[in-house]
């Protein structure tokens, strides 16, 4: 039995857009509240509407992927706050065609991105039969996948 059996997390780090996003719902959450100890006591309704908004919203922006690389075999799935998974992907060893190093640009091709979002990451894109997949491999499955595709580094 030799199975090969690799799994990795990626945490995802929101975009500068999503921090913007972010830090503004926060000031304003401050300065509603502000305004209505100081001022006016109806401010309380935006404050408690924000407050919602931001509690969804921000939980919703933290997660990770999940990479399981079972016998040729690559599953993704997404884990929301270390507590829902979400298989978001599954590809057979058959259907993917090579592994480059880098993000191939898309030429007609549908592309899933399952990366943590920093722009130094080291990123591959495995091309399979209509898609590009973008993801951040680890050490083990780019010598695993040596033995077995064609791993392009460019």
């Amino acid at each position: 039995m030799n199975d090969v059996v690799l799994e990795w997390m990626v945490p995802y780090y929101p975009s500068m857009k999503r921090q913007l996003v972010k830090a503004l719902l926060l000031s304003s959450i401050l300065v509603f509240t502000l305004d209505a100890v100081l001022f006016y006591p109806i401010f309380f309704v935006p404050v408690l509407i924000l407050a919602a908004t931001a509690f969804f919203l921000l939980r919703s922006w933290k997660y990770e992927f999940e990479y399981s690389y079972v016998n040729g075999d690559l599953e993704i799935s997404k884990i929301i706050r270390k507590e829902k998974r979400k298989e978001l992907y599954r590809c057979d060893r058959k259907d993917m065609i090579e592994v480059a190093k880098g993000r191939c640009p898309a030429e007609n091709r549908r592309t899933r991105d399952y990366t943590s979002g920093l722009k130094r990451a080291s990123v591959y894109t495995i091309k399979t039969g209509n898609e590009y997949i973008y993801v951040e491999p680890n050490e083990g499955f780019i010598e695993e996948m040596k033995l077995y595709r064609k791993v392009l580094t460019a």
